[in-house]
């Protein structure tokens, strides 16, 4: 089971936090950008690993799987986007759940008292996100338009998203500097 949470943090950090706006528009105008954004997934992944050495199988995997399912969301947009963003994320999972259960006894740095409330924490950013996308695209619609609380949340809620996300980012690397030294 750890390995499960362990893939979905690191999922959580890479695809929400640590998915900056610049490396999201690298990754909609290229495969190199994308490339880029599954290299800060694998990293990710690599760093909640205890021997990351020893599970360059999974990590390959891991960043194939979400290679291809992101190439798919780049090249077909939907509109409105947060059918898309759900799917996307639930196509994830399903590769998350696949590793976990062909890898079931990959140990990780944090202990499981400090990787669930992280879990937990981070889905804030991710459930901030989905809000951001769904505003987005409720301004689309005549009668959302001068909504301010939907103006607000097409604002704001990105960046609230990405910054909260960060406090996470931090202790798991720093967690993995005291396991190191």
């Amino acid at each position: 089971m750890t390995t499960f949470f362990t893939l979905l943090l690191a999922h959580l950090l890479a695809d929400f936090p640590l998915q900056t706006n610049l490396i999201f528009r690298l990754k909609v105008a290229g495969n190199m950008g994308l490339a880029l954004h599954v290299a800060i997934h694998v990293l990710m992944t690599g760093l909640l690993l205890q021997d990351p050495a020893q599970h360059l199988d999974l990590l390959l995997i891991l960043g194939v799987a979400h290679f291809l399912t992101d190439w798919i969301k780049v090249r077909f947009p939907g509109e409105p986007q947060w059918p898309g963003f759900i799917l996307d994320q639930l196509a994830h999972l399903s590769a998350i759940v696949l590793l976990a259960i062909w890898w079931p006894d990959v140990t990780t740095v944090l202990p499981l008292w400090l990787l669930l409330p992280l879990i937990l924490f981070v889905f804030l950013p991710a459930a901030l996100m989905l809000l951001w996308v769904w505003a987005n695209d409720a301004q689309q619609q005549n009668r959302y338009q001068q909504s301010r609380p939907v103006n607000w949340a097409s604002q704001r809620l990105l960046s609230i998203s990405q910054r909260t996300g960060w406090i996470a980012v931090v202790v798991v690397v720093v967690c993995r500097l005291i396991l190191l030294w």
